[in-house]
């Protein structure tokens, strides 16, 4: 009873760490295909062929698409409906990685585990992107659960083809990378049982097999009906082989990039790994069933890793499918093993730097501009919770216990998200520019439905809100001159210097001027180097009837005039005050 209260209160814990706000946030990483891709489906009715920018798009399959796509069907087509899908797969990857938790340790660890993942940075970031990288990491997570629950004592019948379901709907979300991170683990599960006789019947093996092939590869089998083996060839050579041994995407990262990745974006759990696998591994904790398992989820991670390093194309996010093993190894250390004094020198070590770094950013925030932040109050709350963590980080660091440790590290990390998701966010995205780029885009669109969009830089990103509210793609071209001076009606999103020497062209005009922060104020790298706000400018080739503008052309105008008679007096003032004062 107490296992199953404090599961659901991790669970509405999680809940209440990404719902808020969740349609506010900027759209982030490759969110664009996913949501054009999921739109388009719903405005065309086409459900087989995904399409981004009105093209065919086969860089995923189609499961996220379809998913999301639903959610824009019952919800209406906003940016927090299609969240809702990696939203709901984190709870059933907190899920799944408590039932691990339960196979391969025991209760008291697995909701430790649940914890730790609810409370890491990046499976919370990527538990509010419109991605199929959640999904993916709840369907690899309850592969595994299935594999050991198969070979456990009475394995259920239902395993097996439980496991060919699962894998096939993890092919049918992002390709062979559903199926060869959980096979790893899989492999070593069934390496571990190499004495026992197989634990499923040839029924239940061909059931499962059978799923695997109909939901996996089902998609794939309608696509070459209708379009032949192009798309599939692009798919499984260009988007999976050249990744990996091509020069594709992302390539040029080194060899041990996923090691910092994982200690930054781990947090505030990352620096426990270390000193967990020293304690887990070569000495254990005197349990040699929990030991074995430690062994196979540590196995797992590094065999998954050393395939992840090999790949020429890296993308931090490429890890969220071993968050699971890597918090239930953490979670074993903090609650399942006596520490020793050089495990608690390890944990006041790591509460001390940051009790000192939490302190540090309060004390020497970074300086962004007013505009782009929230109310006092929503600061005062952010400080209130930074102190806090940090008093309390001091405290426990006297004497850590398990309690006080999870207590520290997954509370502070939960009040921290929860008040940057629910108020900093929002008041972020709405000094952005982006809305009323794509407010000003529609309305110029009403009154010129033939007109297109062109943008050589976008610091913003306001070209993705542009294609999901406005549908109107951006075309990425620099030759901007000649552009302007076209008869081709031309809207271009151009920078100040752009706009002033457009004006001698006669038929331009400055649709509106935008102050913005660059997208990447939201990194640590970023907010270490922000600067002052800069203007966009969204200027048109052409005239228009339509009445605000008009009138915003003509207020221009008469505020050329203004300015150039105040320039016209003052000059006139400075050559009488010269006269005047000139050598008697």
């Amino acid at each position: 009873m107490r296992f199953c209260a404090g599961l659901a209160l991790l669970l509405l814990g999680l809940l209440g760490l990404v719902l808020p706000n969740l349609g506010a946030a900027p759209l982030e990483r490759a969110e664009i295909y996913f949501l054009d891709a999921a739109r388009t489906m719903v405005e065309s009715g086409d459900w087989l062929v995904p399409r981004y920018q009105g093209e065919p798009f086969f860089d995923k399959p189609p499961l996220a698409y379809w998913l999301m796509a639903a959610a824009f069907a019952g919800l209406g087509p906003e940016a927090g409906a299609a969240r809702l899908v990696p939203a709901l797969a984190a709870l059933g990857a907190v899920l799944a990685t408590v039932w691990l938790g339960t196979l391969v340790f025991d209760r008291r660890t697995a909701l430790a585990a649940g914890v730790v993942l609810s409370t890491t940075l990046a499976f919370l970031s990527f538990a509010r992107v419109a991605m199929s990288d959640m999904p993916l990491t709840l369907l690899t997570t309850l592969a595994v659960c299935l594999g050991v629950r198969a070979y456990a004592p009475s394995p259920p019948r239902w395993a097996v083809p439980a496991l060919g379901v699962v894998l096939g709907l993890g092919l049918a979300v992002k390709g062979p990378i559903a199926v060869l991170v959980p096979g790893v683990a899989l492999a070593l599960v069934a390496f571990r049982e190499r004495g026992r006789p197989l634990p499923f019947t040839r029924r239940a093996a061909f059931l499962g097999i059978l799923a695997f092939f109909v939901l996996g590869l089902g998609w794939y089998v309608l696509v070459y009906a209708r379009l032949g083996a192009a798309p599939i060839a692009y798919f499984f050579l260009r988007e999976n082989l050249e990744r990996f041994v091509g020069e594709a995407y992302d390539v040029g990262r080194p060899a041990w990039f996923y090691l910092p990745a994982y200690a930054a974006e781990g947090l505030p759990w990352s620096p426990l790994l270390p000193i967990a696998l020293w304690r887990l591994l070569p000495r254990g904790d005197g349990d040699e069933p929990a030991r074995r398992s430690a062994r196979l989820l540590a196995g797992w991670v590094a065999l998954v890793l050393v395939l992840l390093s090999l790949s020429r194309g890296k993308i931090d996010y490429y890890l969220l499918p071993l968050y699971p093993p890597l918090s239930l190894l953490v979670a074993r250390f903090v609650v399942g093993v006596p520490w020793k004094r050089l495990d608690r020198v390890w944990i006041r070590a790591w509460l001390v730097i940051l009790a000192l770094g939490l302190a540090a950013a309060a004390l020497r925030p970074p300086s962004v501009p007013g505009g782009w932040l929230p109310g006092t109050a929503a600061r005062a709350a952010l400080g209130a919770v930074v102190a806090v963590t940090a008093l309390l980080a001091v405290a426990v660091s006297v004497r850590p216990r398990p309690a006080g440790v999870m207590a520290v590290l997954g509370g502070g990390m939960a009040a921290a998200w929860l008040v940057v998701a629910a108020l900093f966010l929002p008041a972020f995205v709405a000094a952005q520019p982006n809305r009323a780029i794509v407010a000003d885009v529609t309305r110029e669109r009403r009154y010129r439905p033939d007109l297109r969009l062109v943008a050589c830089e976008d610091p913003p990103r306001a070209r993705r809100d542009v294609l999901f509210h406005a549908r109107l793609p951006t075309e990425e071209r620099c030759d901007l001159w000649g552009l302007a001076a076209s008869r081709v009606p031309y809207l271009l999103l151009i920078g100040t210097d752009e706009d002033r020497s457009f004006q001698a062209i006669p038929d331009y005009r400055r649709v509106a001027a935008y102050p913005y922060l660059p997208a990447g104020a939201l990194t640590l790298d970023g907010l270490l180097h922000l600067g002052e706000p800069r203007t966009i400018v969204l200027g048109a080739n052409f005239s228009t009837t339509d009445p605000v503008a008009v009138k915003k052309k003509k207020r221009a105008y008469r505020k050329a005039i203004q300015n150039a008679r105040r320039e016209s007096r003052q000059a006139t003032r400075r050559r009488k005050a010269t006269q005047e004062n000139g050598p008697d």
